[in-house]
């Protein structure tokens, strides 16, 4: 009698042509960012221009409690799953796994890899030998990541932008009563980040379409040599929630295997807070809009003022368009 031994679908069957479409309508890729904002208050302002700093704090002392948790749940159901499939491919070259016995198995396998090979992401390797052992310590590091800092296999620092200069929830999350958005140039950004072996990208809302569709963030093949700082870090970092989406988000990562020198520390919200000063110059700012508040005009006269102060002489001062009264 044949065994009936059911596995769980892999997830990619759900992810039809129409989702994909759904997707690129709400999440065209960028064209060429103009500029980056970084919304702050008038402490943050100052410190900022007066330093020639920008500070990326650790990823897991951030506002949003949830930050990693969401793309590292889906990570590791990914992984897992590719466990599996490693384990029932081996099974099966070895005879374990038979036609007439397993039928709905070797099934689900290969219409998985039909899924596979039609995403472009995580492919069967030419030969397998030794990947299993590595997709299990990916896994253990995942586990660990979003727990307590010295337990994480990776230490990953992060200042966060807006596409958008003017932005409502912005200005009442970040800015404060009398807030400041300083737009940086993308170009200098990118440059930061390659200084410093990191990322400058936007955040991809929701995982499944955002790690296998247009913009996939997982590995084209399953080989050997796989990391979770080369291979899956992006991913880890770059994907949120799709309840985010209205922030617009653009991220400065920079990964750190142990905690270096260049290292700082701050007050936060949540306690001490490890962060990395990230040297600009200052005709890395382009513009700074002034946010809604009481006493517009003078608070533009100051930024004018602190802007010449400190090198920034082009950057233009432009007040908020918003009439939200703080």
């Amino acid at each position: 009698m044949a065994e009936s031994i059911m596995i769980p679908p892999d997830g990619l069957q759900k992810l039809r042509s129409d989702w994909f479409k759904d997707f690129r309508q709400r999440n065209p890729a960028p064209s060429r960012l103009k500029r980056a904002y970084h919304y702050t208050d008038q402490a943050g302002l100052q410190g900022i221009m007066s330093s020639g700093n920008i500070r990326a704090a650790d990823v897991e002392f951030l506002n949003d409690a949830q930050e990693l948790i969401y793309a590292r749940d889906n990570l590791l159901s990914i992984l897992r799953v590719e466990e599996q499939n490693i384990t029932l491919r081996d099974q099966q070259a070895n005879g374990k796994l038979r036609l007439d016995r397993h039928a709905n198995i070797i099934k689900e396998l290969r219409l998985r890899e039909q899924r596979r090979a039609r995403r472009k992401v995580h492919m069967k390797a030419p030969d397998e030998t030794g990947l299993l052992p590595v997709l299990s310590d990916i896994i253990a590091d995942l586990q660990r990541v979003g727990g307590p800092s010295e337990s994480s296999p990776c230490h990953i620092y992060v200042c966060c932008f807006c596409g958008n200069g003017d932005l409502l929830s912005q200005w009442r999350g970040y800015g404060g009563v009398g807030g400041y958005a300083i737009g940086f140039r993308p170009d200098m950004l990118e440059s930061l980040s390659n200084r410093e072996d990191g990322e400058f990208d936007w955040i991809r809302y929701g995982f499944d379409l955002a790690c296998y569709g247009d913009h996939r963030l997982l590995p084209r093949s399953l080989h050997p040599g796989i990391t979770l700082m080369q291979d899956y870090l992006k991913a880890l970092t770059m994907v949120k929630d799709p309840s985010f989406e209205e922030e617009q988000e653009w991220r400065l990562m920079i990964p750190r295997e142990v905690i270096g020198d260049d290292v700082e520390f701050r007050p936060g919200p949540v306690g001490v807070t490890p962060y990395i000063p990230l040297k600009f110059t200052p005709d890395a700012v382009d513009e700074v809009i002034v946010g809604p508040g009481r006493h517009p005009m003078e608070r533009m006269n100051g930024t004018r003022q602190l802007l010449d102060r400190f090198g920034a002489k082009k950057a233009k001062v432009t007040p908020s368009a918003s009439s939200l009264r703080l």
